[in-house]
């Protein structure tokens, strides 16, 4: 038995496994120290690193360049990056520099989360943690590390959620984004107007290629960036697409065929949104994000009638309880419209 009593009065255990030697002491009984050993060397039979000191930081960099990188939208790939510049930056407040993955403890994650929340809205707080969590779980499941440090903890931020009026732009100024960036053909401004008719992700429309556009049937392809249903053909109106057919045709397109390639990379996301904000400070309407054009694609359906279902596979959602979750407060102001259809169908018997 390689359970012992210490001078200190307490109990431990050490053992050898494949060459190298394990101990822990502080156990106040020697049924206590007995019971912990035994779980040590199964844990090392099931292939667990018992007291990993391997940095935390470069496994979530290798995570990230292994399991993200070129495999979600540069956009998407950002807010993985941002969830661990965060975390160091809070380490700092700690004076440490880095963390090992057996002292990555729920006390300390818990201290990050109320930390970011602390200037952050929820919503924000809950990208970080999904992030770091992803990693984490995957580095239990390779068995480096024994407990997930992220259990249990409070997602919740201090700074309010950003208004649901302000995601979206009234019919007047939506029409008027698109009036604005008709007949300027450069990618910048016809980027926009395809965010407008389709409603698609930043992502999808950047990666656009000439072969995306049937302009016979009038459809435009949309090559999906976040589930498998995000893939898809979506109508357009035949004017819209004998326009984009028009600015084609006055734009140089790259040899790869992408439509929005500058020649070195992809448009930027930034590059886009200059072109909105400008409209936005000549028109004083306030300021809205690309994504807000991709909710007001929704709101607009909607108002006009669309079935929620056509909607849902439109935007691409995984389901249509996306869509109801996302657009729950826009169903409620139509349902009294369905109850007065309703009513009246139910009159007419």
């Amino acid at each position: 038995m390689t359970v012992k009593k210490y001078s200190n009065g307490k109990w431990g255990y050490y053992f050898g496994y494949e060459g190298k030697r394990y101990r822990k002491q502080g156990f106040l009984t020697k049924r206590a120290a007995t019971e912990a050993e035994t779980k040590a060397k199964n844990d090392l039979m099931s292939g667990i690193i018992i007291n990993n000191k391997s940095s935390f930081i470069d496994y979530y960099k290798q995570w990230i360049d292994a399991n993200k990188k070129d495999v979600i939208t540069h956009r998407a790939f950002q807010t993985f990056e941002n969830a661990i510049n965060q975390f160091l930056k809070f380490l700092s407040t700690q004076n440490l520099q880095d963390i090992t993955m057996n002292n990555f403890n729920t006390t300390l994650y818990r201290k990050f989360i109320k930390w970011y929340g602390h200037d952050h809205t929820t919503e924000s707080v809950r990208k970080v943690h999904n992030c770091l969590k992803a990693s984490i779980e995957d580095a239990i499941q390779e068995g480096l590390m024994i407990k997930n440090p992220t259990y249990k903890a409070v997602i919740k931020g201090t700074r309010p959620t950003q208004r649901e009026e302000s995601k979206f732009m009234s019919i007047k100024a939506f029409n008027g984004l698109k009036d604005y960036v008709r007949g300027t053909y450069k990618q910048s401004y016809l980027f926009i107007y395809l965010l407008i008719i389709t409603g698609g992700r930043f992502g999808e429309v950047q990666r656009l290629n000439k072969t995306d556009f049937n302009f016979v049937n009038n459809t435009i392809h949309l090559p999906g960036t976040k589930t498998e249903t995000s893939d898809r053909t979506i109508d357009i109106p035949k004017v819209d697409m004998k326009y984009i057919e028009t600015a084609l045709s006055n734009m140089p397109t790259n040899m790869s065929g992408q439509i929005f390639n500058t020649g070195t990379s992809l448009i930027t996301n930034n590059a886009v949104t200059k072109v909105l904000q400008k409209y936005c400070l000549e028109n004083k309407i306030g300021k809205y994000t690309l994504h807000a054009l991709r909710h007001t694609h929704c709101s607009y359906l909607l108002h006009n009638g669309v079935s929620i279902y056509y909607i849902s596979k439109r935007l691409g959602h995984k389901n249509i309880k996306t869509t109801m979750d996302v657009y729950s407060h826009l169903l409620d102001e139509t349902e009294q419209k369905e109850k007065d259809k309703a009513i009246s169908a139910l009159s007419s018997m």
